[in-house]
């Protein structure tokens, strides 16, 4: 639900047509930013309150631990930054996110509830597409779909087929389509109607989890009177949607800073060079009851499939403190990945490779943030309540940091952000007005098509692209 864009340098895609001047306008069209008076006025030229999606700020938790985080890293001169959004992303923020009136805010509550949508979208539910329907003259006439496994239609276009289907199923369906690696097609026995590096170059979003054990600020989650404090929130968001439950916890506040500029010696975060206003380090928060893990285990075991020997470890240690979750996310790693098909049917899950730490300098910016989390959890915002990072055994790993248990630990540790794109993009699968090459009257617009990752959550450029392509088809129309 973070409303963040990234910087500016994330959109230079070497397309033409492709640069942060052509992007904003995007960002700024679908924005309804609300309570602007909360931003500086500097921030002004960078937002707008009139677009269709709300933008606005989570409710206040009531946590501590919001003001005791901005104390631990300002103290190691990560400055407090009220706009991330604004001209520099790098600080510690209290984040805008997709949410109004303390409910969550999405595409489908911003763009379909108005009256002019309803009134010209036909959405067909419970039906999945199985494929794009390609002439012989390799122009797109329409789509085939299945209401189940007996009930399949051909649905025709007048106009162009649009794919929106995310990073793993656009490239599956234009693979089931013929267009994608030829030598990959024919093992499936595929007609190519396109030879282009379909599912090529993923990227996504990873983090290490790291768990910070801290004295617990107020009574067990079993508690009666807890459970008692528990309803009076819910009749509180139920009532007036305000309360703790109109917030996403400390889960609102993040911070970015380039982990190449920070010295270790110095425990400081400097800003003496233009590289260390791009970050390539995110850092998300998140707090867990004191108990709570041992209550909800196997929701739990769901959100963060651990090992048994992990999990075990992590529910015992929450028994006698609480947690400060972090994550920090590798804004710009250099593993890459693919999506292939697993079978030539199309109710088969496509193959996904995220290879993720192929690449040594992914591990290597984890272990920097994790020295980085350490200093920061000496401060005497965090040591006044006794924290300390939780430090688990791991069969596989050495005992000991210099003996290389960091890099392990973030090997068995890490998690997808759920930020995958690259795997129809921008250049190399669709041109600049998001046509996929080779092949008329079809467009992407979804993930897939940015060639790498913005420094930051996906979800304003994902929107920015939709917007921008309905730019493109009317003015491919000459109904602008």
């Amino acid at each position: 639900m973070m409303y963040t864009r990234g910087n500016k340098q994330d959109y230079d895609f070497n397309v033409t047509g492709w640069n942060w001047e052509d992007i904003k306008p995007y960002f700024l069209r679908f924005e309804g930013l609300q309570e602007p008076s909360r931003l500086p006025k500097s921030s002004g030229a960078y937002h707008n309150t009139s677009g269709i999606t709300p933008i606005g700020y989570f409710g206040d938790s009531g946590n501590p631990w919001h003001q005791r985080i901005v104390e631990g890293l300002t103290s190691v001169n990560f400055p407090y930054n009220p706009d991330v959004n604004s001209k520099s992303q790098i600080g510690v923020s209290k984040i805008l996110g997709f949410t109004s009136g303390g409910e969550r805010v999405s595409t489908a509550t911003a763009y379909l509830g108005t009256k002019n949508v309803k009134e010209s979208l036909k959405i067909i539910k419970n039906t999945k597409c199985t494929g794009v329907i390609i002439d012989t003259e390799n122009i797109a006439r329409g789509v085939t779909i299945a209401r189940g496994f007996n009930d399949t239609l051909n649905i025709f276009t007048k106009k162009e087929v649009i794919l929106s289907a995310g990073a793993f199923n656009t490239p599956q369906l234009l693979m089931l389509s013929g267009i994608g690696p030829k030598e990959h097609l024919e093992e499936f026995n595929i007609p190519v109607k396109a030879n282009l590096p379909v599912g090529h170059g993923m990227s996504d979003h990873v983090l290490p989890i790291i768990n910070v054990r801290v004295d617990h600020d107020s009574m067990p989650s079993s508690n009666i009177l807890s459970i008692g404090s528990k309803l009076w929130q819910g009749l509180s968001w139920l009532l007036m949607r305000s309360g703790p439950l109109a917030s996403n916890s400390i889960t609102d506040l993040t911070a970015f800073a380039n982990t190449e500029c920070y010295d270790f010696k110095l425990r400081r975060l400097l800003n003496d060079r233009p590289e260390c206003e791009l970050p390539n380090l995110q850092l998300i928060y998140a707090y867990i009851d004191k108990g709570l893990l041992s209550m909800v285990k196997s929701l739990y075991e769901i959100a963060a499939p651990h090992s048994p020997e992990v999990m075990n470890q992590v529910v015992s240690a929450n028994e006698e403190s609480s947690f400060i979750v972090v994550s920090p996310v590798v804004l710009k790693p250099k593993s890459r990945g693919w999506v292939k098909l697993a079978s030539s049917d199309p109710f088969e899950q496509p193959a996904i490779i995220p290879n993720y730490l192929s690449d040594k300098r992914d591990v290597e910016e984890m272990v920097r943030a994790i020295k980085l989390l350490e200093q920061v959890v000496e401060t005497p915002a965090f040591k006044n309540f006794n924290a300390s990072i939780l430090k688990l055994h791991i069969s596989e790993c050495p005992a000991f940091d210099e003996e290389g248990y960091w890099e392990c630990y973030s090997r068995h540790m890490t998690h997808s952000v759920q930020h995958a794109v690259g795997t129809a993009a921008l250049g190399q699968v669709v041109d600049e007005r998001l046509r996929v090459k080779g092949v008329k009257n079809l467009r992407i617009a979804d993930a897939s098509v940015l060639p790498h990752l913005p420094r930051g959550n996906t979800a304003a450029a994902i929107i920015a692209i939709g917007e921008r392509l309905s730019d493109f088809l009317l003015q491919d129309r000459g109904l602008e």
